[in-house]
């Protein structure tokens, strides 16, 4: 039936075209491969020379192979089409996969299918992997969302490689180069904004003696079946530092740099010091900063007892000395209640959906619950996510009853992972939803840790989000499931991140080296209720609103609070009454000011988690 009602359907529309009443349809849309005689996976032996494929091209079409051992026909015309692939003899005992890409000259959609040679019985053996990139290649082979991709280029990478670092080790080197082909575009994803590329899969690792701590704290949610510790570390209390670059008159670099304070920790060795939002750090121990990461890591990750100097460049260019001193830092920043035109409007600002810290959050909520606010300003602009499952938890405070048995996310995982339904919703303890092919995750509601969190709900029938391009990940996964049940949600501030994709945290079962490795690829893609996937271009704010002041006077972030310009562009949007103010600041010879965002700075504490993590209950065995 489905065919013959697409096919009455074409009739139509070429009927429409020849009456030139039809508007033009996206060819990007339509398939370009129809009719082909490959699979999905092809397997093929180790002496295989030529193979040949037959397919019916929509337009003139060009081919490609990954590996240079399999060559391919390099293009065609539309029609009748064959795709010839010529192997090398496999001399090793190892398979190897390529990748073979069909793409169109006119814009029609293309195919990709992936070849696997076996190894030769007679063939040399490769090095034996090192125990964590074997780890590494389990975890990934299994799970990433692109794993048919990822086996086809993994066998090309020595798995002897050495763990350098947390940024160069066979895990993110084989993901990149796999991102450098385009084919994880949802995970290496390139910024114009930044002029740069980032990977989101990560893998860390810790001393094995040291991997565990104290639990979270005893509260009404009960975390206990998950190793989410509540961890004190020396910190000088900086939140969500921002790199500054100094040009002269000319709009010339100057090759120093300073660090503008976003946020401070209430309490911390920074604001007890005097030090606050806005503030910008032009010196350390009396010198310049030109190396900006070494500035950055210094006041970010200092070591214990650690003291530094900082100076400012405004404000009478004054200087700070602050200490280190072991902190717990919850990532509830501030809330409060504005009162402006007779509404009662909520603010919680939230610097990641960190679970160990889920009761300071839900008494947070409760704050303003008690309080009879009339709107929430959620302001997420520093959040560049974290736990799936307290995104799903302060999306349900929020709906409250709206929120009772409703779909939070649909969840896609890799094709394999898909065919098996029963595997993989035991795994991930989703229900599979026939009708919309993916698996399902409802808002908790009365149960999220033998908390009920209906009683708590707020029940608002919209929120104003603060975004920002540092707003990825979980916090948007927030914005697009409140959409999904009909919840208005308006962004306030910048276009966020566009990261639509997830992750779920597993770990080893043993010591490897007295190491323990914490593995987080792209494992899934997220969806709302209507199916609806956040744009990987971002979302764009509904009130476009410029956080920093944009003049050379050194004025560069205002205290939270109703004057703040992304926070009264919200309370107008309520109220119509605006409440910003200009602000003025003495400012020491203050050169001209040029935002810097690296993909490499974290914008909250490197401490936070950040993407949108799923934390599995099992572990890889080594």
């Amino acid at each position: 039936m489905k065919n013959t009602l697409s096919l009455l359907g074409w009739l139509f529309c070429a009927a429409l075209c020849l009456a030139s009443c039809q508007e033009e349809e996206n060819v990007s849309d339509i398939p370009g491969v129809s009719h082909s005689t490959w699979t999905t996976s092809v397997k093929l032996d180790a002496d295989e020379t030529t193979v040949s494929y037959t397919f019916d091209a929509a337009g003139a079409w060009v081919a490609s192979s990954q590996q240079s051992w399999c060559k391919v026909t390099s293009s065609g015309q539309a029609g009748a089409s064959t795709l010839e692939l010529t192997l090398e003899p496999n001399s090793s005992a190892q398979e190897r996969s390529t990748l073979i890409s069909i793409a169109f000259n006119d814009g029609y959609k293309g195919d990709t299918f992936v070849v696997t040679q076996a190894g030769n019985e007679q063939g040399e053996e490769p090095q034996e992997a090192s125990e964590e990139n074997q780890l590494f290649y389990t975890y990934l082979s299994k799970y990433y969302l692109w794993n048919d991709e990822y086996k086809a280029i993994a066998g090309e990478f020595d798995f002897t490689e050495a763990y350098n670092s947390d940024a160069d080790n066979f895990f993110v080197n084989t993901l990149t180069r796999l991102g450098k082909t385009g084919v994880n575009n949802l995970d290496y994803k390139y910024f114009e904004e930044l002029g740069a590329y980032n990977l989101y899969s990560y893998v860390t690792r810790t001393s094995w003696s040291a991997r565990t701590a104290t639990r979270a704290a005893g509260g009404e949610i009960d975390h206990s079946g998950y190793d989410l510790p509540r961890t004190t570390a020396p910190s000088y209390g900086i939140a969500s530092p921002i790199i500054i670059q100094f040009v002269d008159q000319g709009n010339n670099p100057t090759g120093t740099y300073g660090i503008g304070l976003q946020a401070v920790y209430p309490g911390s060795p920074a604001d007890e010091a005097g030090l606050r939002r806005g503030d910008l750090i032009a010196t350390l121990n009396g010198s310049e900063i030109r190396d900006y990461m070494s500035a950055y890591n210094a006041l970010m990750n200092p070591a214990a007892g650690a003291s530094v100097s900082v100076g400012l460049n405004e404000r009478g260019g004054g200087t700070y000395v602050l200490r280190a001193t072991p902190l717990d830092l919850t990532p509830v920043l501030m809330d409060d209640v504005f009162e402006v035109g007779g509404a009662r409007i909520g603010y919680l600002h939230y610097l990641s959906f960190d679970a160990a810290y889920d009761n300071d959050l839900l008494a947070a909520v409760k704050r303003l619950g008690d309080a009879g606010i009339d709107e929430l300003i959620l302001d997420l602009r520093y959040n560049g996510g974290g736990h799936e499952m307290t995104a799903n938890m302060l999306s349900t405070l929020i709906a409250g009853d709206r929120a009772k048995d409703k779909v939070f996310c649909y969840y896609r995982y890799n094709a394999g992972r898909m065919a098996d339904v029963e595997g993989t919703a035991t795994e991930s303890g989703q229900e599979y939803d026939e009708a919309e092919g993916k698996f399902a995750e409802r808002f908790y509601y009365d149960n999220y840790g033998g908390a009920n969190l209906g009683q708590y709900g707020l029940g608002l029938p919209r929120v104003f989000v603060i975004t920002s391009f540092s707003t990825a990940s979980a916090s948007e996964a927030v914005i697009n499931g409140l959409l999904g049940i009909g919840v208005d949600v308006v962004t306030v501030g910048e276009t966020s991140n566009g990261k639509n994709t997830g992750m779920e945290v597993m770990g080893n079962n043993q010591s490897i080296g007295g190491y323990y490795y914490e593995m987080a690829g792209i494992t899934f893609q997220l969806y709302n209720a209507n199916g609806d996937t956040t744009d990987p271009d971002g979302i764009r704010p509904d009130l476009p609103a410029q956080e920093m002041v944009p003049d050379e006077s050194g004025k560069i972030y205002l205290p939270f609070g109703k004057d703040e310009p992304l926070i009264a562009a919200a309370i107008e949007a309520i109220t119509g009454v605006n409440t910003s103010t200009a602000g003025t600041r003495s400012v020491t010879a203050a050169p001209a000011l040029r935002v810097v965002r690296p993909a490499a700075v974290q914008q909250s504490s490197p401490r936070r988690p950040q993407g949108t993590l799923v934390l599995k209950q099992l572990t890889i065995n080594n």
